[in-house]
């Protein structure tokens, strides 16, 4: 049922002028609500076959003994996207590889084995390149021939540390050399190169990941068709639950009206749902995805109303009535203000009945915390808005790292999550840690950058790029190369904290992958706010575009 506000409407709100930038509807209607479901006896049969697959490639991961090919294999399973299924035995070979000595003075096996055990919190020092760089310590000329070697340690130079000196080098080496080479390369490799020069591996969510290297692993010629069946078969079976979960979620957004009500807001349901799938793509998140994409559904209108609608005068109210939290509140707002805290109202009260079932209802707290939080700070940019007013760009941060949700998307993550996490964990996340402040830097300074010329055509807040521009008396292009100066050590810092936290895996590799998401949404454009294009290409891609099976 559609939710109805108090038909009250506070005569100070009547006949209000208002200026507001009008996004374009949605482009997906009604189709994942009318979009028919796998028939269950094919669905049922399809996963028969998954298992009976998942048993042979499991075998096959046990069975190779040597370290160099273990080791390719699990990096073929991983961009295959199917690690989920195999973590014990991932972490036993891994565990076994981490305690005994790695002896190898191949580049490409140095590289790849730093970067898979890096990936999986094993603390490597970066000193096994030393061997590979001449008297001077530049990387020796005679190596800028190995594609497969130049890859590897170019992948390999994105888990950096701050202050590893000779991954920066590797970095410049790799990819200097890596674009010379190009152009003579098999079709499969040039594909390899090209991607990963685009986004590296380590920064690419996984369901796009996993589906363009389908498409290049298929093109190899020593690929494994096992291996290739069964990574196909699962991805199968992934996009037909993502289709249903987008279809109640689908269903759950339009029975909320605020899409219809709201025309000031995006209605980008279906691109919230994209959103989290690349964040947990694994099946046994099914809870956690429908749970944030509903969370993170409600705080882009609330991010429209501040940044697009409302008056100061009305969002000092509307900020005031989310802090009472109080529901009794809601009456004394404009009735699109009533509409939408009672959304949330509604929406949060179903998420503690549910969580009350495993005595999780307590976590909520948090995350009301996380709402309050945010929308303080989204009142802080419509005041600066509304003064035209330019802060220092730490000033600034200490209010836009809040909002840009990172915080908040993780806290809701946690949420939703049917692992034991204490008290203490949601104060970690919440209090924004080092992990945190990095992820949320890089979203709000990607997001600045490629949304700066359209912030320029009407009346918004400063973004990082203006602050720049004014404290430093600089140019667009010195402020956004110092910016992205900032989000290169944000990564590394992002790594370093990966490996030497003690927060649990799970709990911490969210919050990195909340921040790859920011290279797919914000590369070159803001691909939320105008999802009729690349967004809606990756959508197609990955949810609606169908894989053959070949046996």
């Amino acid at each position: 049922m559609e939710i109805q506000p108090n038909s009250h409407y506070p005569a100070a709100f009547e006949g209000v002028e208002r200026q507001f930038t009008d996004f374009h509807p949605t482009i997906w209607g009604d189709y994942f609500i009318n979009n028919p479901s796998m028939p269950p006896m094919r669905l049922a049969m399809l996963k028969i076959r998954n298992e009976e697959l998942k048993v042979e490639v499991r075998k096959m991961l046990i069975d190779t003994t040597d370290a160099l090919q273990s080791l390719e294999l699990i990096d073929r399973i991983q961009r295959l996207g199917v690690a989920y299924h195999f973590e014990n035995q991932i972490n036993e070979k891994l565990f076994r590889l981490h305690t005994s000595s790695f002896e190898n003075n191949d580049l490409h096996a140095v590289a790849l084995h730093f970067r898979i055990m890096r990936h999986q919190r094993y603390h490597i020092s970066c000193n096994v390149f030393e061997r590979f760089c001449d008297e001077k310590g530049e990387f020796m000329a005679s190596l800028s021939n190995d594609v497969n070697a130049l890859l590897s340690l170019y992948e390999a130079a994105h888990l950096s540390f701050p202050g590893e000196e000779i991954l920066d080098k590797a970095k410049i080496f790799s990819k200097t050399s890596l674009k010379t080479a190009f152009y003579d390369l098999e079709s499969h490799l040039a594909m390899m190169v090209s991607s990963t020069l685009d986004v590296p591996l380590v920064r690419r969510v996984d369901r796009p990941r996993t589906k363009l290297y389908l498409s290049i692993y298929e093109k190899d010629s020593l690929f494994n068709k096992l291996l290739l069946d069964f990574a196909r078969l699962d991805f199968i079976l992934l996009q037909a639950l993502y289709q249903e979960e987008i279809r109640s979620l689908s269903i759950w957004w339009k029975d909320l009206g605020l899409a219809k009500n709201l025309s000031f807001a995006r209605d980008r349901i279906v691109e919230l749902s994209f959103w989290i799938i690349s964040i947990f793509h694994e099946p046994f998140y099914s809870r956690v995805r429908i749970i944030v994409t509903k969370v993170i559904a409600l705080i882009s209108v609330t991010d429209d109303i501040y940044d697009n609608y409302g008056t100061v005068e009305e969002l000092e109210l509307l900020t005031n009535t989310i802090k009472s939290w109080e529901i009794g509140a809601i009456s004394k707002l404009p009735n699109y203000m009533q509409l939408h805290l009672l959304a949330f109202h509604r929406t949060f009260k179903e998420f503690e009945e549910e969580l009350a079932q495993e005595q999780y209802s307590f976590r909520l707290k948090y995350l009301i915390e996380e709402i309050k939080r945010i929308v303080q700070a989204y009142l802080e940019e419509a005041k600066w808005s509304s003064k035209l007013y330019v802060p220092k760009l730490k000033d600034h941060l200490k209010v836009s790292l809040v909002t840009a949700g990172h915080s908040a998307i993780s806290c809701a993550s946690y949420v939703g999550m049917r692992e034991e996490i204490t008290g203490d964990l949601f104060e970690w996340v919440t209090s924004m840690p080092p992990i945190m402040i990095s992820s949320s830097l890089i979203g709000r300074v990607m997001n600045d950058i490629v949304s700066y010329e359209v912030d320029q055509s009407k009346l918004q807040v400063a973004s990082t790029v203006q602050c720049l521009m004014v404290e430093h008396k600089c140019f667009k292009e010195e402020a956004c190369m110092k910016l992205m100066e900032m989000v290169e050590e944000a990564w590394k810092i992002i790594n370093r904290e990966f490996i030497f936290s003690k927060i649990p895996m799970s709990l911490i590799r969210t919050i990195i992958n909340i921040t790859n998401f920011n290279e797919l949404v914000y590369k070159d454009f803001d691909n939320y706010t105008n999802s009729k294009m690349i967004m809606r290409d990756y959508i197609t891609n990955i949810l609606v575009e169908s894989i053959e099976l070949y046996f």
